[in-house]
């Protein structure tokens, strides 16, 4: 998260979060997720908070990293129980499956590179701090051919610019792309990108190169 503002909202908010939130997007995160060659079978949610997006999508291992334990214990309530029924307040329609959690810094993820097939940060880059270094971490764990898919909030778009003058009215100190700001910074790391949509909230895809 960008700073102590941000990160102590989410704390505490952690209680409340997915009966405040929508659910996320699952066809168009699930079509970005599309654009990886190969299978994914691995997804990296970064600033996963409490799964919320996480389960939108139905991969066979899903992986949440946060900084915020309280998120993360929210995340953990949605780990299926032993007869393979999810417990906690699914969605509807929660594929059940493996969702682990991991504390940590996106901008310096505790992970081997190459280690998941793709990653992604729905409506939290604005949050996290050194957001180049979080672009560079994703190029350096996802494998080639692997995608990151960002799904953020424009500024330019007139409810976005009431969002950013929201959060910086309760102390956060977020700092928000516009849809071509932010595919050059994923392009500078290095991936092939393209925009899978756009408007208040618009999707940028960054696929890794491959190998061959």
């Amino acid at each position: 998260m960008h700073g102590l503002g941000d990160v102590r909202f989410f704390d505490r908010l952690a209680p409340l979060y997915d009966l405040v939130m929508p659910a996320a997007d699952r066809s168009t995160l699930s079509a970005g997720l599309a654009r990886a060659e190969g299978s994914v079978e691995h997804l990296l949610d970064l600033g996963g908070g409490s799964g919320r997006a996480t389960i939108a999508v139905d991969v066979p291992e899903r992986t949440v990293l946060d900084v915020s334990r309280p998120m993360l214990r929210r995340a953990r309530t949605r780990q299926p129980d032993q007869l393979g029924r999810r417990v906690g307040r699914p969605s509807d329609g929660d594929p059940v499956g493996p969702l682990s959690t991991l504390q940590g810094d996106a901008g310096r993820m505790p992970l081997a590179d190459n280690a998941v097939d793709a990653a992604m940060v729905v409506d939290a880059f604005h949050h996290m701090p050194a957001q180049q270094a979080v672009v560079e971490e994703a190029a350096r764990v996802v494998r080639p051919g692997g995608v990151f898919v960002v799904r953020e909030f424009d500024p330019s778009h007139p409810l976005g610019l009431g969002l950013v003058r929201a959060e910086h009215a309760i102390g956060m100190g977020s700092t928000f792309y516009k849809p071509n700001e932010l595919a050059d910074l994923l392009a500078g790391a290095g991936f092939d990108v393209s925009l899978l949509d756009d408007g208040f909230e618009y999707t940028v895809v960054g696929t890794v190169p491959s190998a061959n």
